[in-house]
């Protein structure tokens, strides 16, 4: 047996598999894991049935990511009772309900963690002995993890930096990577339960944040995606306000052949400043806002401010400071509250902004939210109708947009060979945001390789999706 790990014979290859469930922030923190993992002698397996421990990063903002969650867990535990492996759960949803509810409720997992106790994993795992199931069920994170200021994920660059597989979550491989600037949230959005799952605010320091990116510029990374819960806040906690456009600035000024995407900018906190930051050639014209509704009335019940004409007023400043600009936009249909006259608000301002990319989610009832108790609720199946009805609206206004971008040149980042499209590669303009936006087709080419910036000419679309050729 292996001293360490004691109910790993010798023999025996220390591997694991790591499943991520949910939004680029958990992708980061399972980097983290991977790193840990990797540092105690861990190989990744890409087969579960390869692996000695399987970790299962979860996703609890929703009721959906909490279902999809349970059901990977439980498939998970069917695959350990006959390998015998050691099945973890982290992440959002041991943060949210706690491991010892979750103990009860899944007894299947052999320990819980919760939201950055990647160091943790490491640990329990060696209080593991060999065949005492008993044993490993009494293995328990605490309730929250990562208190005070956000953990360095300097650590994560040695994911790279050791040839731990090449790629940082499969995505610098692809070209980019995303940096978390910050973990936590301190708005107090009615409907949102992040606060109590990831704390508040805990922004991570600039010279870190710099070391990171430098880092990975160098390992290869051609497009930076800044991610937070609000990376509008970013530096408020540790400087006193907040700091976003002098990161921009920042990382703007670094050497390297990579461009800056920055995700998740809150309506109220996108100043003028940040907007004047981003007129850098190093930065996409890109903005993803989650505006959440246009109703005063509801948005004032969400805990947030605005209403149509300040959303617009937003809208025309950004591409009056920035010219040509994609927007991505969120809300949130179904909040306890939206009437027909609330509804139709929202639909007639969906037609008017033409937002470039748009997602939409019904509003789910989520226990321990100052919203759980609103009222009235709105129907399941009226909220379904008008998800779909805003659906084909947008479907219609992004093939247009689409069709507007025929005879134009863009430079892309190429991704890979396309698993949708055979004899295709898929690649990435500054209008789309990797894993949630259109992209480009460019057939087959021995130029064409992972990571490549080409420029292309778009001659043609798939729906919402374009078809480019590479300019000699």
């Amino acid at each position: 047996m292996s001293p360490q790990y004691p109910w790993i014979h010798e023999n025996e290859r220390r591997g694991y598999f790591l499943l991520t469930l949910g939004c680029p922030k958990n992708e980061v923190d399972s980097d983290l894991i991977a790193t840990r993992l990797a540092e105690a002698g861990w190989k990744r397996e890409v087969d579960p049935r390869a692996a000695t421990v399987i970790v299962v990063n979860t996703c609890a903002f929703i009721a959906p990511a909490l279902e999809e969650s349970i059901e990977e867990v439980l498939e998970l535990s069917d695959l350990k009772e006959e390998t015998g492996a050691v099945l973890v759960m982290t992440g959002c949803m041991v943060a949210r309900y706690g491991a010892k509810k979750l103990a009860e409720l899944l007894p299947e997992v052999d320990a819980f963690l919760p939201c950055e106790a990647h160091e943790d994993l490491v640990a329990a795992l060696e209080g593991f002995s060999q065949g005492d199931a008993a044993g490993r069920r009494g293995i328990r994170g605490s309730r929250h993890g990562g208190a005070g200021r956000a953990r360095d994920a300097a650590p994560r660059r040695k994911l790279s930096r050791r040839g731990v597989g090449r790629t940082v979550s499969g995505t610098l491989g692809r070209g980019f990577v995303y940096v978390k600037i910050a973990e936590g949230c301190s708005r107090r959005c009615a409907f949102c339960a992040i606060p109590s799952i990831r704390g508040s605010l805990r922004s991570r320091g600039m010279d870190d944040i710099e070391e990171e990116v430098r880092h990975f510029v160098g390992e290869g990374a051609r497009e930076v995606v800044l991610i937070a819960q609000d990376t509008t806040q970013y530096g408020l906690d540790i400087y006193g306000r907040p700091r976003l456009r002098e990161l921009i600035e920042r990382l703007s000024d670094l050497e390297g052949e990579f461009r800056l995407r920055v995700m998740y900018m809150h309506p109220e906190g996108l100043s003028d400043s940040v907007l004047e930051a981003m007129r850098s050639p190093r930065v996409c014209n890109y903005l993803d806002l989650p505006f959440q509704h246009v109703d005063a009335r509801v948005l004032g019940s969400m805990g947030r401010h605005g209403d149509e004409k300040s959303h617009l007023r937003l809208l025309e400043r950004a591409r009056e400071r920035l010219g040509e600009v994609a927007v991505r936009a969120t809300f949130m249909v179904g909040f306890p509250g939206e009437d027909r006259e609330a509804y139709a608000k929202l639909r007639r301002f969906i037609e008017v902004a033409r937002f470039d990319w748009l997602a939409l989610f019904g509003y789910s009832h989520e226990e321990g939210t100052p919203a759980f108790l609103l009222q009235p609720t709105v129907g399941k199946g009226v909220i379904r109708s008008r998800i779909k009805e805003l659906s084909e609206v947008q479907e219609e206004i992004m093939r247009e947009i689409a069709s507007e971008q025929v005879g134009r040149d863009f430079d892309v980042l190429v991704e890979g060979r396309s698993t949708e499209a055979p004899g295709f590669w898929e690649a990435r303009s500054w209008r789309e945001a990797p894993e949630i936006d259109g992209v480009v087709f460019i057939r087959d080419a021995p130029v064409l390789k992972p990571g490549a910036c080409l420029r292309v000419n778009i001659v043609s679309t798939e729906g919402i999706d374009l078809h480019g050729e590479v300019r000699e």
